[in-house]
């Protein structure tokens, strides 16, 4: 990638930052003045960033979309998170959009769609948003090769519910692909990268959530007085601080060295993908440490509806375990640095 490139880029980058945090922060203060548990998506919020050309942002423009890459959409999905949002950008464009672009489905009339990986031997999936959602992109596993097809949620045997985060999701029982009409088989590469594609996701979603803990953190120390004097003055308290911005730091950090490798050389580049398995293996992790000490710094306030903080760390909790567990990302991890890149573990790290 040129010079030139990389500073056209970030200058993308920055004004799509400024627009969501113009946007999105204007959201996330009327959801604080009137908190509640279950967190819906909000029609008006999703109707300003489809005009906006956010909610397909990664799509050909050939298709409706934005033609925007990795690291734009990173960047929505970090003012997302660390803005406390409810929204389905992951999920509406960066796997239903993708999947329907990829297998050749016939386009989006604008509608919002989520989209599920069907396995051989599961019971009904957990599909995100599908209390939300109009269509289902499904990725089905299940035949003799992967295949693609897009149903509605009004033909399906729906089982309604919600994660921990208060967002809505559901069970529901789908079709085999052969009894699909328009079902498309893909390849094996298309699994493969369905499923990295969620996980750098939800990993640049769980550092920017982490992030923003870590400054109710900073913030919460410095302003509350406890036995007449600021929280941050206490040894202890500092220590908890400093430990939720180290891990905060540390996910920024591998998160963003994923974006960059994935926006650079695409999904089927192993070193890509090995910094992938390393960001949602690594945010995983520090999921339990960050919001183990962020609830000790803020005490009971911090469990209080009205306070931002649970908030985040209920969507923390909620995401770690999407798109593949912490222990699966790391088996993930050590295949792909050992086999997919050839076995040069020195090189692998060194990149």
């Amino acid at each position: 990638m040129s010079q030139n490139t990389n500073a056209t880029t970030d200058t993308m980058t920055d004004e799509l930052r400024t627009l969501a945090r113009e946007v999105l922060g204007d959201h996330a203060s009327s959801q604080q003045r009137a908190p509640q548990v279950e967190r819906d998506l909000d029609p008006g919020l999703w109707r300003t960033l489809t005009e906006l050309g956010l909610t397909r942002l990664t799509g050909s423009e050939e298709r409706g979309g934005s033609g925007a890459g990795w690291a734009e959409a990173a960047t929505l999905l970090w003012e997302a998170a660390a803005h406390g949002v409810p929204v389905p950008l992951l999920e509406h464009d960066l796997l239903a959009g993708w999947l329907r672009d990829t297998a050749g489905l016939p386009a989006s009339d604008g509608a919002l769609a989520t989209s599920v990986l069907v396995a051989e031997g599961d019971g009904p999936p957990a599909v995100p948003w599908l209390g939300t959602a109009t269509t289902v992109v499904v990725l089905d596993t299940r035949g003799a090769e992967p295949t693609a097809y897009e149903v509605a949620v009004t033909d399906l045997d729906v089982t309604a519910d919600r994660t921990i985060a208060g967002e809505p999701t559901g069970w529901a029982t789908l079709p085999p692909a052969a009894e699909v009409a328009g079902a498309v088989p893909v390849g094996p590469a298309v699994v493969r990268e369905w499923k990295h594609r969620g996980a750098l996701g939800r990993a640049v979603q769980l550092a920017g959530a982490m992030d923003k803990v870590s400054s109710l953190c900073v913030k919460h120390a410095a302003e509350r007085v406890q036995f007449g004097r600021p929280l941050g003055r206490f040894q202890a308290v500092q220590q908890l601080v400093t430990e939720v911005a180290c891990e905060a730091a540390l996910c920024r950090a591998v998160v963003e060295r994923a974006v960059e490798a994935v926006a650079a050389d695409g999904f089927d580049d192993p070193h890509a993908r090995f910094l992938v398995a390393a960001a949602k293996a690594a945010t995983g992790h520090s999921v339990t440490r960050v919001v183990r000490h962020a609830h000790q710094v803020h005490g009971a306030i911090g469990t209080a509806l009205e306070h931002p903080l649970q908030q985040f760390t209920r969507s923390l909790l909620a995401w770690r375990r999407d798109h593949g567990s912490t222990s699966t990302w790391e088996d993930r991890l050590e295949t792909t640095a050992l086999d997919d890149t050839g076995g040069d573990l020195w090189d692998t790290l060194a990149r």
